[in-house]
């Protein structure tokens, strides 16, 4: 039938668009009115995104007529213009009012960027992107000494970044983060230097405090900025890793957690949004691109709001009508931090599937100390004695405690010291110096009295003294009457010839007399000594204190009389500062062992029994001791060798039992009357 004489055509198209009104309308009811709670069975998911699509394309539909309608009736009756002309104008209207909405938009950009421009900038200077081969630290992974566990367990994981499509594909997953933990210069900065230097993709350096800003949310800004950044790389090269030093400024442990309160809170940044962000950042939870979306949700709605059907029969296939589903992005990004503090680090941030993997960096030991110092010497000039294996092994032996860092500064101020002396080459006494000032400070310019540095002398020397008799597996790195920056008179340092994991009864009574040794010599010559053996005590008694409350080791095997007098040495000896040491979070076990009656018997036993030891190995020594503090006032610091020479060359000996006691101490006072027991003399099997 044709409708108003108007042709086939245009009455075919009026009578299709009228039905497609009216099950528009229809299905805008149902879904409206009937089925509002359920639009269909839950297991026909189909069917109810199906309702879902017509129903809001014609809710927009009837919504824009809506518009338009009274746009026209507005147009009509304010400025007299008939349906066709206010058409006509709409388009220029359409054009005014955007133009008006982007001036908005641009003001408010512009002052968001005046506001918040400047800590973003800052944000984004703490960060450095490298693209592959753009960066040059000159650090290659070899060049990592002395974590040869770490290294090869990163290489392994980088392998898997770089080339792991195999193991993805056999249902693996590619690690999302790994936590370098460690002390202090012990290579995690470098193997993150090399990494960056080696790496097939890009990679992003930054530190943990980068991400701290004045206001709430900034931080959150910062990862959120890092993390896009990161993902342009990743699509361009197939993948990115970040890595951030000194995670523990991001990672730290949040409010409510074990951790500590935000301070001021949000006003000065510290809401640890930043840190939230980043979990979520890293499980991956991303949508396809805002484009995508919105084209697929376009085309689909509009062709179900049309009743088109979903897919067509030909020749015995179907071909799909709707856009499929978009697959979420991947990125492959690789999240790296390093901290020496793992212990503070949030729970979340150390779980499975993000850094839950931990690559522990170690003090070096012996033979990584020599490999570490093959590099730096072969980077370094330096003198050619430097290069013999007996320099190299004594330098491995005296360096312990070194980390890779520290025995870089040692090499370099060995070399700027030969360089201030008019030298191109550093030799072995700049070394030494150099290794001097790193441990305890700069030499300090003071001049001793002769009768106080004589008794420095025989101080320190009591120290060598003792270690050479009391611990024979022990070799003597340093001994020195110099003040340095530390405060000390002067210093014995000693390392074990071999390194060694765990401590033998025997070991500990060594080390005990070895601190003994300088109280016992200066009591040998002076018969009193100083205040200089303050520190000595306090280490004895904590060494005592940790034997007999901790480990359980018990008291010498001594007679009755003998216990009791080395009883009366030891209530001397005590150090009461030790007593108080620790605190109310942390006690610490010297206070709890010495509060025990029998405890504090044992341990003045084992101490007084140690200084008995000392002195009468003193004593048959004083000639010897006093030649060799003579020597030691001539050099003011021998290391290594030049000990053990020292020491060879006055001719020490052994005390026998023929050799003298100390002199008698005087009973202490004490509040009870009785004395306690002393600890009976031991069982041996």
């Amino acid at each position: 039938m044709v409708i108003w004489n108007l042709g086939v055509v245009p009455s075919f198209l009026i009578g299709v668009a009228t039905v497609l009104v009216l099950r528009g309308a229809a299905s805008y009811i149902k879904r409206a009115l009937v089925l509002r709670d359920s639009m269909a069975d839950e297991a026909d998911a189909e069917t109810r995104t199906l309702e879902t699509n017509r129903y809001i394309f014609w809710r927009r539909a009837f919504g824009l007529l809506i518009l338009i309608t009274l746009y026209l009736g507005v147009m009509g009756m304010v400025f007299g213009l008939g349906p066709l002309a206010a058409m006509l104008a709409l388009p220029a209207l359409l054009g005014q009012l955007l133009f008006t909405v982007a001036q908005l938009g641009a003001l408010m950009l512009a002052n968001f960027a005046l506001f918040f421009g400047p800590f973003l900038l800052f944000g984004k200077m703490g960060r450095q992107t490298i693209s592959p081969d753009d960066a040059n630290y000159d650090v290659k992974m070899e060049d990592v000494r002395g974590q040869a566990s770490a290294v090869s367990e990163m290489r392994r994981i980088l392998r898997l970044i770089e080339q792991g499509r195999n193991y993805v594909k056999a249902g693996g997953k590619r690690e999302r983060g790994v936590l370098l933990v460690g002390p202090p210069g012990t290579g995690k900065t470098m193997l993150a230097k090399a990494i960056a230097s080696s790496l097939r993709m890009p990679i992003i350096i930054t530190s943990g405090s980068a991400f701290s800003g004045m206001f709430m949310g900034m931080d959150m800004v910062s990862v959120f900025m890092m993390v896009r950044a990161a993902r342009k790389k990743a699509k361009r090269w197939g993948g990115c890793a970040i890595f951030i030093d000194e995670f523990d400024a991001l990672g730290n442990r949040r409010s409510g957690m074990g951790g500590a309160m935000p301070g001021m809170g949000g006003m000065m940044g510290q809401s640890q949004l930043g840190l939230n962000t980043l979990l979520v950042l890293m499980d991956g939870v991303d949508n396809p691109s805002a484009i995508a979306r919105t084209l697929r949700r376009f085309v689909n709605i509009t062709l179900d709001g049309l009743f088109m059907p979903r897919q067509i029969g030909m020749n015995g296939s179907s071909i799909k009508l709707r856009m499929p589903h978009l697959r979420a992005p991947r990125y492959n990004l690789f999240f790296m931090g390093a901290t020496n503090r793992p212990s503070v680090l949030d729970e979340a941030v150390t779980r499975p599937g993000r850094f839950g993997r931990q690559i522990t960096f170690r003090m070096p030991t012996r033979e990584d100390r020599k490999d570490i110092a093959a590099l730096y010497f072969n980077k370094q000039k330096h003198d050619s004695s430097l290069d013999t294996p007996q320099r190299r092994d004594e330098f491995a032996r005296i360096s312990e405690g070194y980390s890779p860092a520290m025995i870089e500064q040692a090499l370099s101020l060995a070399l700027m010291y030969a360089f201030e002396d008019g030298r191109a080459e550093f030799t072995w006494h700049d070394l030494r110096e150099a290794m001097g000032n790193i441990e305890s400070g700069l030499v300090q310019p003071v001049q001793y009295t002769e009768r106080e540095k004589v008794a420095v002398a025989r101080h320190e020397v009591g120290h060598a003294v003792a270690m050479r008799h009391f611990q024979p597996d022990h070799a003597p790195v340093r001994l020195s009457i110099k003040m340095r920056a530390d405060g000390s008179l002067g210093r014995l340092s000693s390392q074990a010839m071999e390194e060694e994991f765990s401590v033998f009864r025997s070991q500990m009574a060594g080390r005990l007399r070895t601190i003994l040794g300088a109280i016992a010599s200066e009591r040998v010559f002076y018969g009193e000594n100083s205040d200089g053996v303050y520190g000595d005590l306090m280490q004895a008694t904590n060494i005592t204190t940790h034997m007999v409350g901790l480990v359980g080791m018990g008291p010498e095997n001594l007679t009755e009389d003998e216990s009791r007098r080395a009883m009366r040495y030891g209530e001397y000896l005590i150090s009461v500062a030790e007593m108080r040491a620790g605190n109310e979070m942390t006690p610490g076990h010297v206070a709890p062992t010495l509060a025990n009656p029998k405890a504090r018997a044992t341990v003045a036993q084992v101490i007084g029994c140690a200084y008995i030891d000392c002195w009468r190995l003193m004593k048959a020594n004083q000639e010897a001791i006093d030649q060799a503090a003579e020597a030691l006032i001539a050099q003011g610091e021998l290391v290594g060798d030049e000990i053990t020479g020292l020491l060879d060359s006055v001719g020490l000996r052994a005390y026998s039992a023929a050799d003298a006691y100390p002199p008698e101490l005087p009973k202490l006072p004490r509040r009870d009357e009785e004395e306690p027991e002393a600890p009976r003399r031991a069982q041996t099997a």
